[in-house]
């Protein structure tokens, strides 16, 4: 359908093909509406997003390589962490999403973090439409970078998002794999599903 051809080029790009300029504060405010727009069992916005940019991606490269220096076996760095840290120094923006959680509340924290993943989906497809890029990985806040990030202790980092501009030789068409194998209908109880699209 021509209404999804947009988000059919969405790709991640990695922090070394991410360059500035990174969203603009408008930019954000319109990247976060969208965020707002999440399926929210409960309405608990069970998220925050911590957005550094300029000259505090240095600070938070020379945090995370601190941590980094506190978990490994004799504080001895090994190449890959200094490069990562680098690279976080050279990125134009982080959004890292934190979690929010109220474990008291009726909604399971189940559903609360998917809530949470889901909200960052819809940052990395906003940023698309945008026409920005972005790569969100895994970003395991160790006790002693959380009150860097003004976390507290309970929560977790969702994920942390690489935000910048795509390097124009990098912006190209993936080869996806077909959803044929990944979709099925069910045939009622005690019956084996089919697949949906056939073979």
């Amino acid at each position: 359908m021509e209404s999804l051809a947009p988000l059919l080029s969405r790709r991640s790009y990695s922090r070394k093909k991410l360059i500035h300029p990174a969203p603009n504060d408008q930019e954000l405010q319109s990247l976060f509406e969208l965020v707002m727009t999440t399926p929210d069992h409960g309405n608990l916005k069970p998220w925050r997003f911590l957005v550094v940019k300029g000259e505090k991606m240095q600070v938070l490269a020379d945090a995370t390589l601190e941590m980094y220096r506190r978990q490994l076996p004799g504080g001895v760095l090994t190449e890959k962490a200094r490069r990562s840290c680098q690279e976080i120094a050279n990125t134009p923006m982080m959004i890292i999403a934190v979690t929010d959680l109220k474990p008291e509340h009726d909604v399971s924290l189940w559903d609360q973090w998917l809530c949470g993943g889901a909200a960052v989906q819809n940052i990395m497809t906003g940023l698309h439409l945008m026409g920005y890029g972005g790569f969100w990985y895994t970003f395991l806040a160790g006790d002693e970078l959380k009150p860097v990030l003004g976390m507290q202790p309970e929560d977790q980092v969702l994920g942390a998002i690489s935000v910048g501009t795509p390097k124009e030789r990098f912006v190209r068409p993936l080869e996806r794999k077909s959803p044929h194998d990944y979709c099925f209908e069910w045939q009622g109880l005690g019956k084996k599903p089919t697949p949906y699209f056939g073979k």
